[in-house]
């Protein structure tokens, strides 16, 4: 099975410097990449997931008693903690499986679904049921502010018109709706021009910024003094919380780093990447 690459893993392992006796928390397991690297060095891993296949990927990958996997999102890492942790890693991106993974709606190309939910299990609001029933200023709203796309409000339209002639009920069909309009505009993107909104409505079916900022805030009483917390972001919005909780909370941060031209090469899943580090005194 072919897994999904982890981003920065090197500059990751540096900055918390696993050895043995040391115990990290991977908020975000996903295949499992980062957390493999840290068990390696003999170090212990508390990993959270909120995706079941992801789950049943590392279990299958992993074999290590210094591993546990713990079933729920980071927002409730202090549920399950009893002790202060040396390090936490928050790595925000999707793996490589979910991204291409059909009738999860996380796809362009998904012909079965528009669900984008992490855990159907625990989550009731899809990004089916959004773009089906949400109002034009709710469309917007979730455009503009989780993605910044340019054509918020024309797309909104667009969307609630097409919407209104069948059910918007596919990734397919919704990329196809906004490839068509991007055409109709005479516009060109060096990415897909349905990221952004794709982008947009997974941040909102999984509450995603609300989660980050309140885990960032619990992670000030898990983690040991002097340990480090470190975060991978993929979008300018996740960056800038993780920014503003530096500066609000005074933490003594390293400089941004970001993946090398080499690594977006191998890798360019990691193009949109940035790492910030910063220690508890």
């Amino acid at each position: 099975m072919t897994y999904h690459q982890p981003v920065l893993l090197n500059e990751i392992i540096l900055a918390l410097n696993p050895q043995p006796g040391k115990t990290f928390v991977d908020a975000t397991l996903g295949n499992g990449g980062h957390t493999l690297a840290l068990l390696d060095q003999k170090a212990k891993v508390i990993a959270f997931e909120s995706d079941e296949n992801n789950i049943k990927i590392v279990k299958q990958r992993i074999k290590n008693k210094n591993l546990q996997i713990i079933h729920d999102n980071f927002v409730n890492l202090d549920h399950h903690l009893s002790e202060k942790v040396d390090g936490i890693l928050f790595d925000l991106g999707l793996s490589v499986n979910q991204q291409k993974a059909e009738n999860r709606g996380f796809s362009f190309n998904d012909p079965l679904s528009l669900d984008m939910r992490l855990d159907p299990n625990t989550q009731d609001t899809t990004a089916e049921e959004i773009i089906n029933t949400y109002h034009y200023q709710e469309l917007f709203d979730i455009f503009s502010k989780y993605s910044q796309e340019k054509f918020s409000k024309p797309l909104a339209l667009k969307i609630i018109k097409e919407r209104q002639k069948s059910p918007i009920k596919t990734g397919k069909q919704l990329a196809n709706i906004i490839s068509n309009f991007y055409q109709d505009k005479h516009c060109k993107s060096k990415i897909n021009p349905a990221t952004k909104i794709f982008m947009s409505l997974r941040i909102a079916v999984n509450d995603e910024f609300n989660n980050l900022k309140k885990a960032l805030s619990k992670s000030l009483d898990i983690i040991k003094k002097d340990g480090i917390i470190a975060v991978i972001s993929f979008h300018s919005g996740e960056d800038r919380i993780v920014k503003q909780f530096i500066k609000q909370n005074h933490l003594i941060a390293i400089k941004p780093i970001y993946p090398s031209p080499q690594e977006i090469k191998n890798n360019p899943l990691s193009r949109s990447s940035i790492l910030r580090c910063f220690k508890i005194s």
